[in-house]
C-alpha cells in the first residue's frame, strides 16, 4: 500500500501547494483545477494497480473481474467484479482512496497516543476557557515542573492502565513531597488530558478517574502563624505612616494605594483598576467592576512572551463585581489622590493611581509595601496580607459574616472563615485578653 501511495501523494501535495499559490482565482476555475487534480489523482491510482497488481479482464460471460488487495485472505487478496469496465475501475479507484483515509486516520490516531502530543491541544482548549492567562502559564510552569522530563509523556497512553497510572500518582507524591494543592494542579494536568483523548475517541475511557489517592498520604502544610499572615495592630501604624511620608515626599500617589488598600481590602488587581467614575454619587460607596490583570502569550515554539497587565472589564468571580463601603478614611485618602492628580495633570482614561502618565500596574504597589516593611523591620508582607487584614478587622469588629463576605466579593463565606481569619493582636495584647477573659 505505501508503495503504491507514494508517487499519488506527492502529486496531491504538488497540487495543493499550487492552489494555495491561486487563492485569489475565480471560485469557479478553483473548482475545475479541484476536479482536475482528482481526476490525475485518480489516473495514477488505477495506472499503478494494473501495473504492480492484478489487472483488469474480461470473462467468458462479459464479466469485468480484478483483485484487490486483503491480507487477511489465503493468497492475500480478494476478487472484484463489476458489468462495466468503467465500474469496475471506480471500484478499485474507491477502494484505494477509501485505504488511504483509514492509514490516514490511524496515523493521526498514532500521532496523538502520547501525553507529550496531546498537552499542547488540550493547553489551547483550556486557554479558550478562561481570560485568566497567567492561569494557563501556571499550568505551564506545573508541565515543566512534574512531567516534562517524566518517561510517562512519551508512554503510549493506550496502554496505561488504573494500577499503572496509580502507582505513577503515588510514586510522584513521594519524590515531590506534594501538598494537597501541588497534588491537584498536578494531576489536573493528565486527568483532563486524558479527558481529552477520551472526547476525541483515542481512548474509550479515562483510567485516571478510576482511582483516589488517600490524602493521608499528602504532605501536611503547617498552619501559618498569625503574624506572618495580617499586619498586627502594632504593625499597621507603621506601614500606613511610611506610605504617607513617601507620599509627601515624591509626590507619588502609589504610595497611598497602601493606606486605602486597609480601608477597602480589595484585591491588588481591583485597587489600581479604580476609576473616579466608580465612586457612586453619594460619594459613601465605590463600585468594583474591572481589574488590572497579568496577560500571557505563548509562543509557537512552547516559551513565554515578556507578561504585560491590562485593564478588564470583568472581576475575578461574579460575586467580585460589587458595591463596597467607603469609610470616612477611605475617602479623605481618595480626595487626597484626586486633588494631587489635577494638581499635576495627572490623567488616563480615569484610573486614580497614576505614575509617569500611565495607571500604574499592581507590582508597583506590592513592591513598596516589602519596602516599607523591611523599613520597620518586620517580616516582608503582600498587598495581599492587607486584604486578610481587613476581613479580620472587620471579623474583631463583629460585623456580619455574610457582609463581609459580599464586601470582600467572595462567593462563600467558608472561604472568608478558613483562608482570611486571623489575629492581628501582639502577644502581649493577647495575655492581657486572657487573662480578662478567665477572671473570676
Amino acid at each position: 500500500m505505501c508503495i503504491l501511495y507514494n508517487k499519488s501523494n506527492e502529486i496531491q501535495q504538488d497540487s495543493l501547494t499550487f492552489l494555495d499559490k491561486c487563492a485569489k482565482i475565480d471560485m469557479e476555475l478553483q473548482n475545475e483545477l479541484l476536479e482536475m487534480i482528482m481526476k490525475r489523482q485518480e489516473k495514477v491510482i488505477l495506472q499503478q494497480h494494473l501495473e504492480n497488481f492484478y489487472g483488469i479482464w474480461e470473462n467468458q460471460h462479459g464479466v469485468f473481474r480484478s483483485y484487490l488487495p486483503a491480507p487477511g485472505k489465503p493468497k492475500g487478496r480478494k476478487s472484484v467484479s463489476a458489468n462495466t469496465r468503467e465500474r469496475l475501475e471506480r471500484k478499485i479507484i474507491d477502494f484505494y482512496l477509501e485505504q488511504e483515509k483509514q492509514e490516514e486516520a490511524q496515523k493521526e490516531q498514532e500521532r496523538l497516543s502520547t501525553l507529550r502530543s496531546i498537552y499542547p491541544l488540550w493547553l489551547k482548549i483550556k486557554g479558550l476557557e478562561t481570560t485568566a492567562t497567567s492561569y494557563i502559564r501556571r499550568i505551564d510552569n506545573d508541565w515543566n515542573a512534574y512531567y516534562i522530563n517524566d518517561p510517562i509523556v512519551d508512554a503510549d497512553i493506550r496502554t496505561f492502565t488504573k494500577a499503572s497510572l496509580k502507582e505513577w500518582a503515588l510514586t510522584k507524591i513521594r519524590e515531590k513531597e506534594l501538598v494537597k494543592t501541588q497534588y491537584y494542579n498536578m494531576s489536573m494536568i493528565i486527568r483532563q488530558c486524558l479527558d481529552y483523548a477520551v472526547d476525541h475517541e483515542l481512548i474509550p475511557l479515562n483510567p485516571y478517574n478510576q482511582f483516589t489517592v488517600d490524602k493521608k498520604l499528602l504532605k501536611k502544610v503547617k498552619q501559618p502563624e498569625d503574624g506572618t499572615q495580617v499586619f498586627l495592630t502594632n504593625e499597621r501604624p507603621l506601614i500606613e505612616c511610611e506610605a504617607w511620608a513617601d507620599f509627601e515626599e515624591k509626590g507619588c500617589t502609589s504610595a497611598l494605594a497602601i493606606p486605602l488598600a486597609f480601608q477597602l481590602g480589595v484585591r491588588l488587581g481591583e485597587l489600581v483598576a479604580i476609576k473616579e467614575t466608580d465612586i457612586l454619587p453619594d460619594g459613601k460607596y465605590l463600585h468594583i467592576q474591572r481589574m488590572v490583570q497579568k496577560q500571557e502569550k505563548q509562543r509557537p515554539d512552547g516559551s513565554w512572551y515578556p507578561s504585560r497587565w491590562e485593564a478588564v472589564e470583568h472581576t475575578k468571580s461574579s460575586a467580585g463585581d460589587r458595591i463596597i463601603y467607603l469609610t470616612e478614611e477611605a475617602r479623605r485618602i481618595i480626595k487626597v489622590i484626586l486633588d494631587s492628580n489635577k494638581e499635576n495633570h495627572f490623567y488616563d482614561d480615569g484610573f486614580l493611581f497614576i505614575h509617569g502618565g500611565k495607571r500604574i500596574n499592581p507590582r508597583a504597589v506590592d513592591t513598596r509595601i516589602r519596602k516599607y516593611c523591611d523599613h520597620i523591620n518586620i517580616s516582608s508582607k503582600s498587598t495581599h496580607k492587607i486584604r486578610k487584614t481587613y476581613i479580620s478587622s472587620l471579623l474583631d469588629g463583629g460585623i456580619n459574616i455574610n457582609e463581609i463576605r459580599k464586601q470582600v466579593g467572595h462567593e462563600d463565606e467558608r472561604t472568608t472563615l478558613k483562608n482570611y481569619c486571623f489575629n492581628r493582636k501582639t502577644s502581649i495584647q493577647n495575655e492581657s485578653d486572657m487573662e480578662n477573659a478567665l477572671a473570676i
